[in-house]
């Protein structure tokens, strides 16, 4: 039953019953993350049924649902990989610095980074540029 009192709506008199949700248990120390997001997924989508988890958890099924939810995150983020660091996420590099920013691109990931960002010596980057550079990721 529900009770309102003071444009406050509480719900009272309700009897609440435990139950158990069946489902997959994760097969090593490392993929309790994917599991759980796995399982908050399929309850998401049978709400407000409580539905029958299914999934596999073996290691390379983990492995497929890691890079799945990772392209999932990476489409639904405002990074511009185009016109932001891949240091800090930014267009503009943190802190005070010159109104013009040197940038480099990895010659293996096409990432580019703000030098500050990097911490890169001037000399340092003079020679990045002239020759392939690798980022610290690609390293």
């Amino acid at each position: 039953m529900r009770r309102t009192c003071h444009s406050r709506t509480d719900w009272v008199d309700v009897k609440w019953t435990g139950g158990v949700l069946n489902h997959p248990f994760q097969q090593d120390g490392n993929n309790c993350g994917v599991v759980v997001v796995k399982i908050a997924e399929v309850l998401m989508q049978a709400f407000p049924l409580v539905p029958d988890i299914s999934f596999h958890t073996s290691k390379r099924e983990m492995q497929r649902e890691r890079e799945i939810l990772a392209i999932k995150l990476l489409e639904a983020s405002v990074f511009e990989e185009h016109s932001c660091c891949a240091s800090c996420a930014a267009s503009k590099p943190p802190g005070s610095g010159p109104p013009i920013t040197d940038w480099i691109q990895c010659d293996t990931c096409a990432r580019w980074f703000h030098v500050q960002c990097l911490a890169m010596a001037s000399n340092t980057f003079e020679k990045a540029k002239e020759r392939t550079w690798e980022c610290p990721l690609c390293i």
